[in-house]
């Protein structure tokens, strides 16, 4: 079988199904034998209520599907199995590329996993899983293997046509806790489900969003750009006249002193972007922010409480290790480390195309919160217990969470229920939305989120005690059980 796979490596739902074939039809009648079809996968999580996990890394071995005839299709299989955080797709959409299939009927699809390897906090009172209250514990289970979803209703894809198919986890459903001890179990009822693309809000054109791809631009090929993340794999995309550009030094050197823009991109530059990808599977860079000049070391990720005055963990999301520093190449999504301050340490918030003035709520350590994304300079690097880090540069990033919606008034909203690591605060969270900046998912503004409802969010969040509302929000995912499922996992 021929395949077609884009450079880009993360998913999210079912696209429009166009011709004569759509998701539910089990016929068709002209034009649906022989050829192929354009199949784009994406993958996406609904987050359990009130998560303790800081990370939740499931590695993706392969996925096909079966057709009426009981032929299996390979989809996807990559040389060596791919990670993706269930909690960063909480809010994000990780897509894993465009695929060449067989134009068919197709009854159902195969995803076969390796053992997920998570870090949760345990705030119980009592210890679980061998993991004591009060601490943040490694919790890795047992091989998940395959998971089979039988379509409700067959899918047919026709010749030449461009579709799309997004699978999401259920943590709800996956995670049980029962005499103190936490299970994982994939083949749960509802577990794992396909959902149809695109969502409400996804800008029209397209099927789906890549969003804070961090990387190092590795190829630079006229307008296109090859971007390669340690952790997530590489993205190739193409720039345009539309492409904005932001950055964290506009008068400093990663710009040479010039403001962003499109003669600012260099290979071994350290940016995030962010991306579409249109129906037939092209990607479109909409944003380069750029955060580092080249063969400099990075480490990003959420900050959790230690029980060392000045001492700080850090469950990792992204490594950049521009130097070649053997201290950091073990380093992976989901690793641990520990980093103190430097006594000449700065502070920075990456604001991205947001364009909020920051008054205060990250300027010194007595800013850092559990619960905080932030990228930290390597200065140095020792091995221990944990990699112990020292940074003298320190930037404040997007942090995803989930929360339910207290009160909705103009663009922001207050929230409750967030989880526990966040800890306790002096007042009632708010999310802060941007009209026109601000992205929307199963939702077309803020005028589609209404008290009560559950919102995954991708935000700037400040110290809470001095910067009120604490969340500037990039993106904001209204989490729907009714979200157009078209399929569940079959026991």
């Amino acid at each position: 079988m021929k395949r077609i796979l884009l450079s880009f490596l993360f998913v999210a739902a079912i696209f429009s199904l166009s011709s004569c074939s759509g998701v539910g039809n089990t016929t068709c009648t002209t034009g649906c034998t022989g050829g192929n079809a354009n199949l784009t996968l994406s993958l996406v999580d609904t987050p359990p209520s009130n998560s303790t996990f800081l990370s939740f890394n499931v590695p993706v071995r392969s996925i096909t599907l079966t057709n009426s005839t009981g032929t299996v299709v390979n989809v996807f299989s990559p040389a060596n199995p791919i990670s993706f955080d269930l909690i960063r797709l909480q809010s994000d959409s990780a897509v894993l590329g465009t695929f060449q299939i067989p134009a068919d009927t197709y009854t159902s699809m195969q995803i076969f996993l390796d053992a997920p390897s998570t870090v949760w906090a345990n705030g119980s009172g009592s210890t679980v899983s061998a993991c004591p209250t009060g601490t943040v514990c490694n919790l890795n289970g047992g091989t998940p293997g395959s998971i089979t979803i039988t379509f409700a209703q067959s899918l047919v894809f026709t010749a030449n046509q461009n579709a799309g198919l997004g699978i999401d986890f259920n943590l709800n459903n996956i995670i049980t806790t029962a005499s103190n001890a936490i299970t994982f179990n994939f083949a749960a009822t509802n577990a794992v489900t396909t959902v149809s693309l695109p969502r409400t809000g996804q800008t029209t054109g397209t099927l789906e969003s890549i969003e804070d791809f961090t990387g190092v631009i590795t190829t630079k090929n006229s307008n296109n750009l090859t971007i390669t993340s340690a952790t997530h794999g590489v993205l190739t995309g193409a720039v345009s006249s539309t492409t904005t550009y932001t950055g964290l030094f506009s008068s400093g050197t990663v710009c040479g002193g010039s403001a962003p823009s499109a003669t600012c991109l260099a290979t071994n530059k350290t940016v995030s972007v962010d991306a579409t990808v249109s129906n037939t599977g092209v990607v479109s860079i909409t944003e380069v922010d750029f955060i580092d000049d080249p063969f400099v070391d990075e480490i990003e990720g959420v900050i959790y409480p230690t029980t060392t005055v000045g001492t700080f963990g850090m469950v990792v999301s992204d490594v950049v290790n521009a130097t070649g520093n053997a201290n950091l190449s073990a380093m992976v999504a989901g690793s641990r480390v520990q980093f103190t301050l430097d006594s000449s340490a700065t502070f920075a918030v990456d604001t991205r195309n947001l364009g909020a003035a920051i008054s205060g709520g990250f300027g010194s350590a007595g800013d850092l919160s559990p619960g905080q994304q932030v990228m930290i300079h390597v200065k140095t690097a020792t091995p221990g217990t944990f990699l112990n880090v020292v940074t003298d540069r320190l930037v404040l990033r997007y942090t995803r969470a989930t929360a339910t919606v207290n009160i909705v008034g103009g663009n922001a909203f207050s929230i409750q229920n967030l989880p526990p690591f966040f800890g306790t605060f002096i007042g009632t969270p708010q999310v802060q939305t941007f009209p026109g900046v601000t992205t929307f998912d199963n939702a077309a503004d803020i005028t589609g989120i209404s008290n009560g409802d559950t919102v995954s969010f991708r935000a700037l969040y400040l110290n809470p005690n001095v910067a009120n509302p604490a969340f500037l929000a990039a993106k904001v995912r209204k989490e729907s059980s009714a979200a157009a499922a078209i399929a569940g996992a079959k026991r």
